[in-house]
């Protein structure tokens, strides 16, 4: 990878290796860069607003280099040693993409729709991720080969690929139900990035012999250690990843060059002396120096197996749970819920469960049954422990609230009112409640109420039990 000046995240030294008090200092040096290039952003743009660059905004030589490289990124792309560039001329499009698909999710959470937020997320990962394949303008880095001539290329693939397994489960709701997409959504994203993970693992076992072929003497002049910010605190060592290459001097085919690994080395030591030493450059790109290292080949091969075990463990107990568990109308899950269900208790994930009917429920416009068992269950999950009922209350009337979501108010002014979304159009003057009881006093007179923990549309679903309404006064 091409060495480059003006990174406000990298320091450079001829130190080899270095202390924890080294590593601090550097860390807390990082932290006072960042702090200080706010305000040179804050004057730059102000300048830039009143036509007028004569105020000084930059303090340190770092600064000046940063802006520059950052204008020049901006109206030229990344380009490589000779001048060329390794991309197609920098373009909105990207821009456009994101403020599109923010402006889909921002209206799909407002309006409740989880699943088209969700949807339009994934869809822009992956057209982010496909789009610097294309046109190889970013600079990215792949966990195997670091940053190197095909690293856009291939870190795009794999996030489109990545964002693409994310999305299109979530086009299956109609026929697997809320639940049940996002339930695919989870397993579909943990199968693509284990797949991602071990593809590399196998491309990278052949790096030395497939792309950097040529071994050519070189100069080592110092070292760059590269931070990366990732406690989302600003500066927390916990959160704080060093990464350090040796710089290295060398000619090729009579054109000089300056670098660094591609995959540099986690960590604040490096591996070679200053002076003479040996590298292994790919001949087609000679910026490229090629770096193996065991820790991050064993690493990437635990986390491919480990997502691959996860997905293959989530699909066969979502299945068989389905099986087993009655069939729950009505019951959607959303994105909390399946965290809840990866990472809560087990008594959490036992509820989710049984409460995933709806991924498997049956074509609307089919009547499905509602069994003594299921509503045991439902009971049991909304903490209602004592005696149950079954009515088929008569409606007394529909009131809408707004748009979407409407009352339905009984004639039977026991039961509390029942809040639903969407049109009460042709639900008809019945509803299937389950209930229990309790007892409470109005105008010095004790009365029973009803509180519906279960409901359904009669319409949609019949109950086949053996409980019966409460015939008490």
């Amino acid at each position: 990878m091409r060495f480059e000046d003006g990174r406000i995240d990298q320091f450079v030294s001829t130190d080899k290796t270095f202390s924890e008090r080294d590593k601090n200092n550097l860390i807390w040096e990082y932290t006072q860069r960042c702090r200080g290039m706010a305000t040179v952003a804050y004057k730059y743009f102000k300048n830039e607003l009143k036509g007028d660059d004569s105020e000084e905004i930059f303090t340190e030589d770092e600064q000046r280099a940063f802006m520059a490289r950052s204008q020049d990124l901006a109206q030229n792309g990344y380009q490589d040693a000779a001048g060329s560039k390794g991309g197609k001329k920098p373009s909105f499009v990207p821009l456009i993409i994101v403020i599109l698909a923010f402006a889909i999710i921002i209206g799909a959470a407002i309006s409740g729709n989880m699943l088209a937020a969700f949807g339009a997320f994934f869809l822009v990962f992956s057209a982010l991720g496909f789009y610097s394949a294309i046109t190889k303008n970013s600079r990215s880095s792949t966990f195997y080969g670091g940053t190197n001539s095909g690293s856009s290329k291939s870190a795009g693939l794999s996030l489109g690929i990545i964002g693409l397994a994310g999305a299109v489960p979530l086009f299956f709701e109609k026929l697997l139900g809320v639940s049940g997409a996002f339930f695919l959504m989870v397993i579909c994203v943990f199968a693509a990035v284990g797949l991602m993970m071990l593809v590399g693992f196998i491309a990278s076992l052949n790096l030395k012999g497939r792309k950097y072929k040529e071994e050519i003497s070189a100069e080592c002049v110092g070292y760059s250690r590269v931070l990366e910010d990732k406690s989302n605190s600003g500066g927390s060592r916990r959160g704080m990843y060093i990464r350090t290459s040796p710089i290295f001097e060398y000619t090729y085919q009579g054109r000089e060059y300056r670098g660094i690994y591609d995959r540099m080395i986690d960590g604040v030591n490096a591996d070679l002396n200053m002076g003479p030493v040996s590298i292994r450059i790919d001949p087609n790109h000679p910026e490229d120096i090629y770096h193996s290292s065991r820790p991050v080949l064993v690493k990437g091969l635990l986390v491919g197996l480990v997502c691959l075990a996860l997905a293959g463990f989530l699909t066969f107990f979502f299945v068989t749970q389905q099986r087993n568990a009655p069939k729950m109308p009505g019951a959607n899950i959303g994105p909390k819920t399946i965290f809840s269900m990866l990472f809560g208790s087990e008594s959490q994930q036992q509820n989710i469960m049984e409460s995933l009917g709806e991924g498997f429920k049956k074509p609307a416009g089919k009547s499905s049954e509602i069994t003594d068992e299921l509503v045991g269950h439902m009971a049991e999950q909304y903490g209602e422990s004592g005696e149950w009922y079954y009515e088929l209350a008569t409606v007394e009337r529909y009131d809408e609230v707004d748009e979407k979501n409407f009352n339905i108010v009984f004639e039977d002014h026991a039961f509390p009112q029942v809040g639903k979304k969407g049109k009460p159009d042709g639900l008809g003057d019945k509803w299937i409640v389950f209930y229990t009881l309790y007892e409470y006093e109005s105008n010095g007179e004790k009365k029973t109420g009803k509180a519906i923990f279960f409901d359904a549309n009669p319409k949609e679903q019949t109950y086949t039990g053996t409980h019966k309404a409460y015939e008490g006064n």
